[in-house]
């Protein structure tokens, strides 16, 4: 029985040695790349011209507004706006439901609109809905 181990193994690698050269088999024969290679290489260097054009708006943009103001950690307000509600709001604490929609270039700087519930000066909750531009660091309602 031991014998017969020894006697697979070698018909074994027997026959993995004989049958080697087709497993790395070269294709020397040059194809002209198909219409769907030639596609996918054209929209890709479309995709690598489109993303070296939006960083440079994105630097462009950056120099001339400050840089993208950052959201605060576990909420969807920009960091720079919670503060500004912080200070200028009559009751900071009773701001509920706030969502800002995504943070867009605009002719004056960053703008961003924001939906916000906040109590009024007769102590109910107002809805409100404000647009705010966020020009280096400093908000412009």
């Amino acid at each position: 029985m031991k014998i017969f181990k020894y006697i697979l193994i070698a018909a074994i690698l027997f026959i993995l040695w004989v049958t080697e050269p087709l497993w790395f088999k070269k294709s020397y024969n040059v194809q002209e790349p198909s219409a769907v290679d030639t596609f996918v290489s054209k929209q890709d260097q479309e995709r690598k011209k489109f993303l070296k054009s939006e960083i440079e708006k994105g630097k462009a943009l950056e120099e001339k507004f400050g840089p993208k103001p950052l959201v605060a950690h576990g909420s969807r307000v920009p960091q720079v706006l919670a503060t500004y509600w912080k200070e200028t709001l009559k009751y900071p604490d009773s701001l509920t439901e706030d969502i800002c929609e995504p943070i867009y270039a605009s002719t004056k700087g960053w703008e961003l609109v924001c939906r916000y519930k906040v109590k009024n000066s007769a102590g109910k909750l107002e809805l409100r809905q404000d647009t705010y531009t966020i020009n280096h660091g400093v908000i412009i309602k």
